[in-house]
């Protein structure tokens, strides 16, 4: 009888719960969703100069067009070092560039200045055909 018993209960069909299974997949994907934003989020990527090479000062040819946007402590806007506004910057700044060999951009501010108005310059100068842009520090001069 023992036989009988054991043949009885080998003989069902195993069923198998997918829905575990199934929660777990639908959470990962969810996750996945959710985060793809946040990955693909775009950002300013900055290359930091070597150190032997920062000691040096970089020298520009003089037939190359400079294209210098200096932001001061009163958020007053320089181009090549005179005053303009940010409309007038928008109009100049593309016909720098076209006369321009490198396309490049430098951008440099005094310290207090608020960082939300450097980033938004850097990518109006991107938006307007810049093919690099610097960012240098601005030195104190030294009193004598």
């Amino acid at each position: 009888m023992r036989n009988k018993k054991k043949k009885k209960r080998r003989g069902g069909i195993a069923k198998v719960n997918l829905a575990p299974m199934v929660d777990i997949t639908l959470s990962l994907l969810i996750m996945f969703v959710l985060s793809i934003p946040f990955i693909m989020e775009s950002g300013i990527f900055v290359q930091r100069a070597a150190a032997g090479r920062a000691k040096k000062t970089v020298k520009i040819k003089k037939e190359q067009t400079k294209v210098v946007i200096y932001i001061d402590k009163y958020d007053n806007l320089y181009l090549n070092e005179e005053r303009v506004s940010l409309d007038s910057l928008k109009k100049l700044l593309p016909l720098l560039l076209k006369r321009s060999t490198t396309g490049r951009v430098v951008v440099s501010a005094d310290s207090v200045v608020v960082y939300n108005k450097v980033i938004h310059i850097i990518d109006l100068s991107k938006q307007l055909g810049a093919k690099s842009v610097l960012i240098l520090k601005r030195r104190r001069k030294k009193k004598v």
